[in-house]
C-alpha cells in the first residue's frame, strides 16, 4: 500500500516523502502513486490503497474508475464514501486547511495517530512516526498481544502509550489545532429466513466478488488445499478458464526431526490443480535451514505494522514465489478469512481430535453452536449446565478455570470477554486461566479491551449476535499478525492480494445467516452455503475432500507447530540467545505480568526442557513479541 503521512502544526520532522498538499501548517506527504483529484470548491483528495468498485443503491458493485470516484466523492462526505468503497484504502478529503480522514468500512489497513503540544501526525506507517518519543509501552496492548492468538494488539491500539490508530468505522478530523475522532454507529442485522432463494444469492454474489477482483493478465490462488482456497481455484476457472490461472502453496519442513508437515495438504492441492489443468508452483518454507535470514529479509516490514508471526513470514516466502513466477498484472486470490465469517473460526477439524473427520467437522459445529444464540439462551436462562454439548467441549479444557455467569445482561460481555479476549474460546473461560498475567494484569487487560466489547454488551440480541462478531472481528482477528500479514507481504512484492470472502455482500449475508445454516447442532455442514455452491453450480472435485485435512496433526495429536518452530528448527538457538538477553525486562511492567512465570519458562527453555501446553504457548508468544520489538528496546 502506498505511504501517506498527514503534519498539522510545526513540531515533528519531515519525512522522506514528498510534500504533495499545503495549507498553512496542514502538511500531506505522499508517494507518488497515491491518487489525488482535486474538486472545482478547493477540496483536494488523497487516495492510498486500492478501490475495486462502488456499492450501488441495489447493493450491486460497480466499476470504480477515477472520475467515478471523483464525481462521488465531490458530493458525498468521506463517510458515505466508506460505506460504498469496496477495497483496502486509506481516503482524506482535505480543503481549508482542514482534514477528514477514513479507512475502508473494515479498517483492513491502518493510520497511527500521534498527537502532541505542537500538533497531530497522522500515518499509515509506523516507520512515518517519530516511535522513540511516543512516550511508554502500553502494557495492556502487550498484554493482548502475548496472550490472544493473533500477536498484535486490537485494532485502535498499538505497543506505544502515544501513538493510536484509527479504529473500524472511524473517522479523524483536523480541525484547527485539534483532532475529533468520530464514529459511525454500527447497527448489526439480525437474522433471516434463509431458504433456496439464499443459496441462489451466495453463489452469485461470490462469483461476481471473485469476477470483479480478477485479472485478464492472470490469477494465482494462494492454494491450501482446504475448502475455501480450492474453492476459489474453482470459481476463477469457472469466470477465466484454466489458462489464467495458477496457484502456489508451501512445502513446510521446519525441522529435520518431523521432515515435511503438510503432505497431506501438498498431496490434495497436486490433485485439484491437476483436476483443473492449472499449474502448481511451490514455495519452500524451510526453516530447518535458515530461518533467521528470512525473518532479518521481512524484519522491517514486520516492524512498520506490528506484524509478527510465523503465519506472516510464510506468507512473506508465498509473496516472494510469486513475484518471482510472474509476468505482471495477475491478481492473487486468498481464502482467508472464510471460517471466522461462516462458521466463526471453527471449521478446521480441529476442536475434538478424532479419527472420523466426518465427526471432528460436527465438533466445530458443536464449538460454533456454543456461541449461538440458542446457547446464549440457555446462559441467560442459567440452564446451561445442563447441555451436553458445552459439558463435553468444557470437559477437554481439563485443569482450566471457568467463571459463574453474571447477572442480569452481563452474561452477554462475559460471552463476548471469553470469544475476543481469551486464549481459549469456551463460553465462561476465566481471565484467570492467563498465567502470563498477575491478577492485576488479567483484570486491567480485561477492562481496558472491554471497551471494544462495550455497544455489542449492551445492544446485541439473539437475533443479531451474529452480525456482531462479525463486526468486532475486524478489530481483533481479522487484523492481526495472522491475517493482517497477507496484504502486507503483497505490499512487500508488489502483489495485488485479493480476499474476496471480505467482500461487503458476502459479510452482510453471512451476518445475518441463521444458525440452522452450518453454524448450530442442524444437521448441514459447516460453511454450508458455500459448499452447496461447489455441488450444485459449478465445477468442482468433491471426491477429493477426503482423507486427513492439512497437518501432521491429523493423525497425531501431539504434533504442534509451535514446537517444531521451538525445538527443532533453525530458530531455536536465535531464539534462545534472545531470551538468554531477558530482553522482555525494560517492556514488561511486573504489576501487570508474572515475570515469575516468564523467567520460569525462559530458564526452562535455556536449559533445553520441552515445555507442552500452556506453557509452550507462552513461550512462542515471547519469542513472537522478539521479533515486532526492534522499536521497542530503544524506548524510553
Amino acid at each position: 500500500m502506498q505511504k501517506l503521512r498527514i503534519r498539522k502544526g510545526k513540531g515533528f520532522e519531515k519525512s522522506p516523502l514528498a510534500a504533495v498538499y499545503q495549507s498553512g501548517d496542514l502538511t500531506i506527504e505522499a508517494d507518488p502513486d497515491v491518487t489525488r483529484l482535486n474538486f472545482p470548491d478547493g477540496r483536494s483528495a488523497f487516495l492510498a490503497g486500492r478501490v475495486i468498485g462502488i456499492r450501488s443503491a441495489s447493493g450491486a458493485l460497480e466499476g470504480a474508475s477515477p472520475g467515478s470516484l471523483q464525481d462521488y466523492i465531490s458530493s458525498h462526505s468521506v463517510e458515505e464514501c466508506r460505506n460504498v468503497f469496496e477495497g483496502r484504502y486509506l481516503l482524506a478529503v482535505v480543503r481549508e486547511g482542514g482534514c477528514e480522514t477514513t479507512l475502508d468500512q473494515f479498517a483492513q489497513s491502518d493510520l497511527f495517530i500521534v498527537k502532541s503540544p505542537e500538533g497531530v501526525l497522522l500515518a499509515n506507517d509506523l516507520d512515518l512516526l517519530p516511535v522513540r518519543k511516543c512516550g511508554r509501552y502500553n502494557q495492556e496492548a502487550i498484554a493482548h498481544f502475548l496472550t490472544v492468538y493473533g500477536y498484535r494488539p486490537p485494532k485502535q491500539h498499538t505497543f506505544y502509550s502515544g501513538i493510536s490508530r484509527l479504529g473500524v468505522g472511524q473517522t479523524a478530523r483536523l480541525r484547527g489545532t485539534s483532532l475529533e475522532i468520530g464514529e459511525s454507529e454500527f447497527k448489526g442485522t439480525p437474522i433471516g429466513l434463509y431458504g433456496d432463494r439464499e443459496l441462489e444469492e451466495y453463489s452469485e454474489t461470490l462469483l461476481d466478488a471473485v469476477e470483479k477482483r480478477g485479472s485478464r493478465y492472470g490469477n494465482v490462488v494462494y492454494l491450501s488445499s482446504g475448502w475455501d482456497s480450492t474453492s476459489l481455484l474453482a470459481c476463477l476457472v469457472h469466470l477465466f478458464g484454466a489458462r489464467k490461472v495458477r496457484a502456489v502453496i508451501g512445502r513446510m519442513n521446519y525441522n529435520e526431526r518431523s521432515g515435511i508437515i503438510n503432505q497431506f495438504e501438498l498431496d490434495r492441492a497436486k490433485k485439484v490443480a491437476d483436476y483443473f489443468g492449472v499449474r502448481l508452483d511451490i514455495a519452500e518454507f524451510d526453516y530447518w535451514k535458515k530461518g533467521p535470514e528470512y525473518l532479518e529479509e521481512c524484519r522491517g516490514a514486520f516492524r512498520s505494522q506490528h506484524i509478527s508471526s510465523i503465519t506472516a513470514l510464510n506468507h512473506m516466502r508465498l509473496a516472494a514465489k510469486i513475484a518471482q513466477t510472474s509476468d505482471g498484472g495477475e491478481s492473487a486470490f486468498v481464502g482467508e478469512i472464510s471460517d471466522g465469517a461462516h462458521n466463526l473460526g471453527f471449521s478446521q477439524f480441529v476442536t475434538v481430535f478424532h479419527p472420523d473427520l466426518g465427526f471432528r467437522e460436527y465438533a466445530d459445529k458443536m464449538a460454533s453452536y456454543l456461541y449461538g444464540p440458542t446457547f446464549l439462551g440457555l446462559l441467560e436462562k442459567g440452564t446451561f449446565k445442563n447441555d451436553p454439548i458445552y459439558n463435553l467441549i468444557r470437559s477437554n479444557a481439563k485443569g482450566c478455570e471457568f467463571d459463574e455467569p453474571a447477572g442480569g445482561g452481563s452474561i452477554r460481555r462475559q460471552v463476548l470477554e471469553s470469544f475476543f479476549l481469551r486464549n481459549s474460546r469456551i463460553p465462561l473461560f476465566s481471565r484467570r486461566n492467563v498465567k502470563l498475567l498477575t491478577k492485576k494484569g488479567q483484570d486491567h487487560h480485561n477492562e481496558t479491551m472491554g471497551v471494544y466489547l462495550a455497544r455489542a454488551s449492551r445492544e446485541a440480541t439473539p437475533e443479531t449476535l451474529y452480525a456482531w462478531y462479525l463486526h468486532l472481528y475486524n478489530s481483533f482477528h481479522w487484523q492481526g499478525s495472522t491475517v493482517a500479514c497477507i496484504d502486507l507481504a503483497g505490499d512487500k512484492y508488489g502483489i495485488n492480494v485479493q480476499t474476496p470472502f471480505r467482500d461487503s455482500r458476502l459479510i452482510d449475508f453471512l451476518s445475518a445467516m441463521p444458525e440452522d445454516w452450518g453454524r448450530g447442532l442442524d444437521i448441514r455442514p459447516t460453511k454450508y452455503p458455500l459448499k452447496w455452491m461447489l455441488k450444485n453450480k459449478i465445477d468442482y472435485p468433491l471426491h477429493l475432500q477426503v482423507g486427513p485435512h492439512s497437518y501432521l496433526y491429523d493423525v497425531d495429536p501431539n504434533f504442534n507447530h509451535s514446537a517444531e518452530i521451538l525445538y527443532g528448527s533453525s530458530f531455536t538457538s536465535y531464539h534462545k540467545k534472545q531470551l538468554a538477553g531477558r530482553f522482555y525486562e525494560r517492556m514488561l511492567d511486573p504489576e501487570i505480568f508474572d515475570m515469575n512465570h516468564i523467567n520460569t519458562v525462559t530458564k526452562n527453555y535455556l536449559d533445553g526442557k520441552e515445555a507442552t501446553g500452556s506453557e509452550r504457548n507462552d513461550l512462542f508468544s515471547l519469542c513472537m513479541l522478539d521479533w515486532a520489538s526492534d522499536y521497542l528496546r530503544d524506548v524510553r
